[in-house]
């Protein structure tokens, strides 16, 4: 896998150009801060009565 390939998208009227591998830094990144938000959610709301 080529993790220097660009990959072009765009978001609303600017085109955005950035390696495949940072974008799956960002998404895992992401998808981390996600589950960690849900997890620490779910025990505070655990705990609260």
């Amino acid at each position: 896998m080529d993790f220097k390939k660009i990959i072009r998208f765009k978001i609303g009227s600017e085109t955005w150009e950035m390696p495949l591998g940072v974008l799956l830094l960002l998404g895992g990144i992401t998808l981390a801060l996600m589950v960690l938000g849900g997890i620490l959610g779910f025990e505070f709301g655990k705990s609260v009565r």
